[in-house]
């Protein structure tokens, strides 16, 4: 079994790691694909205080279960998180070894099967869509307010989509046309151009001058968001999410946080949501099948890990075991 270590900022290798341990607590599983995510990046930049594998999520095949529930080649979603002493919460490639290798030993509890019809690429992107409901959640958005999204990242289009099944109404934001389009291909019907457009008067059209009720920001990609707090209602909420736990300073202006008595949440995971996501993306109620940025073998990491750690993450980057 190989598996990928990062040691220290910017050196990851390839090692050779434990087989399967003789427990019928665990699993052998032929990773097929992995995804990376913002804190892949992180760690990748970062000095873990013990090597540590990358990649939070990942998609495999059973290979050897003294489970009788597994069958050998059955495909398997590796998930996110794993309980740990005293029903602690660990995450993969963060807290422990994440899924980036030929093979891993992995616990029952954090395999998950996965029906027919969705594609590998695609369930990499089930965690994030588990964060996405988080954050609904948490907001607790109503039927036909407005949900102002800044940026039109993947876990945004994620966001605008639950707000379209939920019956609220989306308005992505962005100062780019391609990523605005993948909006409108989507079916999110508002989208304000920033470069060519004043926000807070095409606000003010589209809401008839009511101004959002809610403000959704993916902040592993859009950490510079201007005076757009101003274009909230009063008492408005404010959801800040994603999974770079070594996040940088948010720049903006955030004063209407008081004079506004807006409330604001942070989420940096979907912990519990696990299931309702599969579902969703299983039932089409997400659709992510034009949000992978790009495909790399597991050959390329070391190239790949560079080129993203000098970018922000806007699409999703799957790397095939």
């Amino acid at each position: 079994m190989k598996s990928w270590k990062i040691n220290s900022a910017r050196n990851i290798e390839e090692v050779e790691s434990a087989e399967t341990p003789d427990s019928k607590e665990f699993a052998k599983v032929k990773v097929t694909r992995a995804g990376i995510c913002a804190s892949d990046i992180a760690l990748y930049c970062s000095n873990p205080a013990t090597p540590l594998s990358p990649c939070r999520i990942a998609v495999g095949l059973i290979s050897e279960s003294n489970d009788i529930t597994l069958k050998k080649g059955q495909r398997v979603m590796l998930s996110p998180y794993s309980r740990g002493v005293n029903d602690s919460i660990k995450i993969h490639g963060k807290n422990i070894d994440g899924y980036l290798s030929d093979y891993c030993n992995v616990a029952l509890g954090d395999i998950y099967t996965m029906p027919e019809g969705m594609t590998d690429e695609a369930i990499t992107f089930i965690e994030d869509i588990a964060l996405t409901i988080s954050m609904h959640e948490k907001l607790n958005i109503q039927k036909t307010q407005y949900v102002l999204i800044y940026g039109a990242s993947a876990i945004n289009l994620i966001f605008a989509q639950l707000c379209v099944y939920y019956q609220a109404i989306p308005i992505i934001v962005d100062d780019d046309a391609a990523r605005l389009e993948m909006a409108s291909d989507m079916g999110i019907y508002y989208q304000i151009d920033l470069s060519q457009e004043d926000l807070t008067g095409k606000l003010k059209e589209i809401t008839s001058g009511k101004m959002a009720d809610y403000l959704v920001i993916d902040t592993d990609a859009f950490a510079s968001v201007g005076d757009v707090l101003y274009n909230l209602a009063q008492d408005g909420k404010v959801g800040l999410y994603g999974f770079n736990p070594s996040i940088g300073n948010l720049q903006g202006d955030f004063s209407p946080i008081i004079t506004r008595n807006l409330t604001v949440y942070g989420l940096d995971n979907g912990y519990g949501e696990l299931e309702t996501a599969v579902n969703m993306l299983a039932t089409e109620i997400v659709k992510v099948d034009n949000l992978v940025d790009s495909v790399a073998d597991i050959s390329q990491t070391k190239e790949l890990l560079e080129e993203l750690s000098d970018k922000p993450m806007y699409y999703k980057t799957v790397i095939r075991c």
